[in-house]
């Protein structure tokens, strides 16, 4: 599997101004390899350094010491910028920031125009686009009469219409209600696992992260715990002591333990939960 994103002891701190104490280190001696089609999703309580991680990886941070690379490219390279920036897109938190046309088809058309791209392709790119996050007959549609969930659905269009190999998610339902979180981690599934988009999710969601091959916690500045979800969330104790909270299912495991039952502590999904409790059901009938 090829890799696609790397930091080699990345460290990182935001400048003061001039006679100031020199800034604490946001980011300390991190080393992440992520590869080619894998969904990772990033957990850290705010002030951790997850969003700063993120925008390493599409060059809008630059490192203080270490090394980024995106798809092999080194990030502080200015020349590998417009490289990395077309195949490595970034989705941030507030929708209603990353719109800029009066029409959904405009929006998502914008950053091909930008890149040059001939007008054929680019309706091509555009009606694919958006049918690959099920709005393409919003697509006449002006974006300020779509929910949150539409949404950031129409900005990740954007971002899918550029063809990119990566797509970077700054929280992006951070700002959204359940329903419309379902829709947003819906279409990143699909692109993930049908079109092989490598996706990394920052998020304070813990059943967002739950969805992911591999899970990175980062707490002030330092990778924490990385691993599966399972490997992840069985350190419930840990997550908890730094302020982080657990899916429900690995929260009712740990009760039931409690309760003096031998269940498995790594479960996450409902069905995983319903098969231990019937488990525990059919033990005490025997």
């Amino acid at each position: 599997m090829d890799e696609i994103l790397k930091t080699v002891n990345l460290c990182f701190r935001y400048e003061g101004n001039e006679g100031e104490e020199v800034p604490k280190e946001v980011l300390k001696n991190i080393n992440v390899n992520i590869n080619e089609g894998e969904f990772v999703a990033v957990l850290g309580h705010n002030g951790s350094g997850k969003s700063t991680l993120a925008k390493h990886f599409n060059a809008i941070n630059l490192p203080s010491g270490g090394k980024v690379y995106a798809l092999g490219l080194d990030t502080e390279d200015m020349e590998n910028i417009y490289k990395i920036r077309e195949k490595v897109g970034m989705v941030f938190q507030n929708p209603d920031n990353q719109l800029v046309a009066t029409i959904v088809e405009e929006d998502v058309a914008f950053a091909p125009e930008n890149l040059g791209i001939d007008p054929i392709e680019i309706r091509k790119r555009v009606d694919d686009a958006l049918k690959a996050v099920s709005l393409y007959e919003y697509r006449d549609r002006a974006p300020h009469q779509l929910s949150g969930g539409q949404k950031q659905r129409i900005a990740i269009a954007g971002i899918i219409a550029m063809k990119p190999r990566c797509i970077i998610l700054d929280e992006p339902t951070a700002m959204l209600d359940p329903s419309g979180r379902e829709e947003v981690m819906n279409t990143l599934l699909k692109l993930n696992k049908e079109d092989n988009i490598t996706i990394v999710l920052i998020t304070h969601f813990m059943n967002e992260a739950v969805m992911a091959d591999r899970v990175l916690v980062i707490n002030e500045g330092d990778i924490l715990l990385e691993g599966t979800p399972h490997e992840v969330f069985a350190n419930a104790g840990l997550l908890k002591s730094i302020g982080l909270d657990v899916p429900q299912s690995t929260e009712l495991m740990f009760a039931l333990r409690r309760q003096g039952y031998r269940n498995p502590l790594s479960i996450l999904t409902a069905n995983e939960c319903v098969e231990v409790i019937e488990e525990i059901i059919n033990g005490q009938d025997n």
